[in-house]
């Protein structure tokens, strides 16, 4: 008998524990569900947050290209040999450069250096970097007369609204960009008016939106217009009506070598130009940093076809192939107005000759 009741209370304990097991989960549950219906942060919140990540620097952007080109420059000197000259031209040449501008740096290298001098890795680095930073001055200047390009000022001698023409292929970060810039120049007090001109790509329009909320701005997005030049000359008229400082058009992601789509660019800039004679003042190619020398192929198409103002490299942080921008100025003789470093608003950039230089030769 007394095994019996012995064994009663020691299921009836356990039986307790369990319950009171269970009721603690219940509690806890709801006390999460709770916990995360009210502290679970708004887009507003979760964008505040991102604001504190610190902004990426230019060393930190360029640290790739800086080992692509002189990281291994420094290991052939190091390797205690002679070094071939030949193999001095062929990092360059795979430190997308461009043909053009390794040639360049070679005829420099031979004139200037005498033959024990070649090999010393300072006095050869130091020749390349003269080379680098004279050819990137001859196109985009000091920092001084390069302030109101694509800055956030109205340019000189223009009224409003100005225009800002962005072009590019898909995948470039364009639709990103103009998102940036209008934010950046919302954050000015400029009234900002975007125009959904890629009508070819279904989700550009809804990505153009997300951005002109995220920045507080006016976007033109006509339903049942499929014309992009219609788009365009209708915004252009929209924006001097409604004094608007900037329009910045968004156009489809053609590819370079799509000949009747290039056509079709060159239609939407000659409509912006009679909606507003002095428009588009600014003729803006995105290009992606990681595409090397793919990148100086399409600089080169568009330019031939729309005479560019201007280049923003986008995704150069973490990219080994920023040399690329050296072989542009050189070879396409378009400026390079900014560079995207990072993910946030404010890691795009203004260019900098000499800031670029001096992160990649530190």
């Amino acid at each position: 008998m007394d095994i019996l009741l012995n064994n009663l209370e020691i299921t009836l304990s356990a039986a307790g524990i369990l319950a009171g097991f269970g009721l603690f989960l219940l509690v806890r549950k709801k006390t999460i569900k709770k916990d995360f219906t009210s502290e679970t942060p708004s887009e507003v919140q979760v964008s505040e947050t991102k604001a504190q990540v610190p902004s990426s620097s230019m060393d930190t952007a360029l640290k790739n290209t800086k080992f692509q080109i002189f990281g291994r420059l420094q290991d052939l000197f190091s390797a205690g040999s002679n070094v071939d000259w030949e193999d001095i031209e062929e990092i360059l040449y795979t430190s997308d450069l461009g043909p053009k501008t390794v040639n360049e740096l070679m005829e420099h290298l031979q004139d200037g250096l005498k033959s024990d001098e070649k090999k010393d890795h300072d006095l050869v680095k130091q020749r390349i970097k003269e080379k680098m930073a004279s050819i990137l001055s001859a196109v985009n200047g000091e920092a001084n007369e390069h302030s109101r390009l694509l800055g956030l000022d109205m340019e000189a001698g223009f009224d409003a609204p100005i225009v800002w023409m962005i072009v590019g292929v898909n995948g470039s970060g364009k639709t990103t960009t103009i998102g940036k810039l209008a934010n950046l120049l919302s954050a000015s007090g400029k009234k900002v008016l975007l125009a959904a001109g890629d009508t070819f790509r279904a989700a550009a329009d809804e990505q153009l939106k997300v951005w002109s909320k995220r920045a507080g701005v006016e976007i033109y997005s006509p339903e049942g217009i499929k014309d992009p030049s219609a788009v365009a000359f209708e915004a252009a008229q929209k924006a001097k009506a409604q004094g608007f400082d900037y329009l910045l058009v968004d156009t489809a992601g053609r590819l370079h070598t799509q000949k009747n789509l290039m056509e079709e660019l060159k239609k939407m800039k000659r409509v912006v130009a009679k909606a507003l004679p002095t428009a588009p003042h600014e003729t803006i190619l995105i290009l992606d940093a990681n595409n090397g020398q793919n990148a100086l192929l399409q600089a080169k198409e568009f330019h031939q076809a729309l005479d560019l103002s201007g280049i923003i490299f986008t995704k150069m942080d973490g990219s080994a192939k920023a040399g690329v921008a050296f072989g542009i100025s050189n070879e396409v003789q378009v400026p390079i107005k900014r560079i995207g470093i990072g993910e946030k608003v404010e890691d795009l950039k203004p260019f900098q000759s000499e800031d670029f230089i001096s992160s990649i030769f530190s």
